[in-house]
């Protein structure tokens, strides 16, 4: 099967239909790009950790085993967060990919259309989930960290 040549109405059309899906792809992309370097930071605190609970005089072992622990777990959680972020860029794609068979070729793809963009939205709020979850662990963790530095009541 061939695709017909577009005339220039067409492609205006397809191009305004496909802005919607490029802005979220930006947008996801910042996002992904901040998890990615929160999850590094993550990875280095934890070998961090690692090496000072290898050193016989460290003090405060509970204290550290506590932040290795919640930091492990930041990582995981920034790990689903990658993987989320990074399906929603896949489904933005594959958005614009069907919009493009849809106006160019008159493909019956409309209700695919729909349903990537459902899933895109459902794949974003997911990561934005376990992205709020990591922030909550980090606290936890600094809380760990400076309790002793702080005057509780």
């Amino acid at each position: 099967m061939t695709i017909p040549e577009a005339d220039s109405e067409t492609l205006a059309r397809v191009l305004q239909f496909a802005i919607s899906p490029a802005v979220l792809v930006s947008a996801v992309g910042l996002l992904l790009l901040s998890a990615t370097n929160r999850l590094g930071r993550s990875v280095d605190r934890c070998r961090a950790l690692g090496r000072e609970l290898d050193n016989p005089a460290a003090k405060n072992r509970a204290q550290l085993d506590e932040q290795l622990v919640i930091t492990l777990k930041r990582a995981h959680w920034l790990q689903h967060c990658i993987t989320w972020f990074g399906a929603s860029l896949f489904l933005s794609c594959l958005m614009v990919f069907l919009l493009f068979l849809k106006i160019l070729a008159g493909w019956p793809v409309g209700s695919l259309v729909v349903a990537a963009f459902a899933l895109d939205v459902l794949a974003l709020m997911s990561g934005v989930a376990c992205f709020l979850l990591d922030l909550s662990l980090g606290l936890s963790a600094l809380d760990i960290e400076l309790a002793p530095h702080l005057k509780t009541p």
